[in-house]
């Protein structure tokens, strides 16, 4: 059963309620993390939590947050869910106040989750390239997401499942909503987290498993010919998983068909996951 949970209380997803004086939606003042519950267990929430940690630091919030109480309420929601592979959102905002740009310091904070089921997307999609109007501290999992819709919105009108995103120098930051890798003779890179980059999860661990494959790696910066030129272009995230980009801004990456080591990766989380 789908189903959301607000602060400490469990509903029916269409009965979330949460207070119009959110400081969430008055100014997206807060943090999220999507993770997957699958075969069992919550994958990689140790990465997850790590993530929200720095997130919440970063965000001045973590002294009001009780990090062990998000956990005990994501594993209470996934357990009540009843779902054998779920989608898990969650968010924390800096509580509820009538519309002030700054804080008090007693602020209370604000818990909103929902569990739904996941649905697998296909291993391969087209992508466009897009202007990175993104503000310059996305190594924080913020509400702030505004650029990110209309730069999928954008990709989507166009036919493309993601956007990739691009800075003033050309250079490919990440996707709206997932980490971009290109592969080239044997060369897996991505943009170094240095660069207003989400340290992404599953980025991570396709950084881990490379060499075990026969990949070196690289965390440099690359510019959209370099992208557009490579053996292999994907895209990581947990709700894309592993996808190969095959087209970029409609022509084709290498002979436009998913390469030999992106369904590597994709079963190799795969079996990370259900095994």
């Amino acid at each position: 059963m789908e189903l959301a949970m607000v602060d400490d209380c469990i509903v029916p997803l269409d009965q979330a309620r949460i207070s119009a004086h959110d400081r969430g939606i008055y100014f997206g003042d807060g943090v999220y993390e999507v993770l997957r519950y699958c075969a069992g267990r919550l994958f990689a929430l140790d990465g997850h939590m790590a993530r929200l940690r720095n997130s919440l630091t970063q965000m001045d919030m973590l002294a009001k947050t009780d990090l062990n109480l998000i956990t005990e309420r994501i594993k209470r929601a996934v357990t009540a869910a009843g779902i054998d592979d779920a989608a898990v959102y969650f968010h924390i905002t800096r509580g509820s106040a009538l519309r002030s740009h700054d804080y008090s310091d007693d602020w209370t904070p604000n818990f909103l989750l929902t569990v739904r089921s996941f649905h697998r997307r296909d291993g391969a999609a087209r992508a466009i390239t897009h202007p990175d109007w993104r503000w310059h501290r996305c190594d924080i999992k913020s509400l702030n997401f505004v650029a990110n819709v209309m730069a999928q919105h954008t990709a989507h009108k166009k036919g493309a499942y993601e956007a990739l995103l691009v800075d003033g120098n050309n250079l490919v930051t990440e996707a709206t909503s997932s980490s971009v890798l290109i592969i080239k003779d044997k060369l897996m890179q991505t943009a170094p987290l240095t660069a207003n980059i989400l340290p992404g999860i599953t980025r991570a661990l396709l950084l881990e498993w490379a060499g075990s494959v026969g990949l070196a790696t690289a965390e440099e910066s690359f510019t959209v010919s370099q992208a557009s030129n490579a053996d292999e272009l994907l895209i990581t995230g947990t709700g894309s998983e592993v996808i190969a980009i095959t087209h970029l801004d409609d022509k084709p990456i290498a002979d436009g068909q998913p390469g030999a080591y992106t369904k590597i990766f994709r079963n190799l989380l795969y079996q990370a996951m259900y095994t």
